[in-house]
């Protein structure tokens, strides 16, 4: 049996469960997150379920963070599942 893909059926349902719950972004802290994220990144545990919404939580893509304007998935990549530090003023 295949895998399931990042953007099969399973795992498009588990993503707008993950944004109906919360937008708040797990990278950044702010508001606004339109896309799921893999807390563990697929590239480091492919074997794991795409679908797993206990690896899924909300992050900003391409369109940006609309408080601090980073693009939280692009920045974050495939690092460890660990968020930065928040600045302590919104640049």
């Amino acid at each position: 049996m295949a895998a399931p893909r990042a953007n099969g059926h399973r795992y498009r349902m588990a993503r707008a469960a993950v944004l109906d719950d919360s937008d708040v972004c797990w990278w950044c802290g702010h508001s606004g997150a339109d896309q799921a994220d893999h807390v563990v990144p697929r590239s480091v545990d492919p074997t794991r379920d795409v679908a797993d919404p206990t690896n899924l939580a909300p992050i900003h893509g391409v369109n940006g963070c609309p408080t601090c304007a980073r693009k939280c998935n692009q920045e974050r990549g495939n690092k460890a599942p660990t968020p930065p530090r928040p600045h302590s003023v919104d640049w």
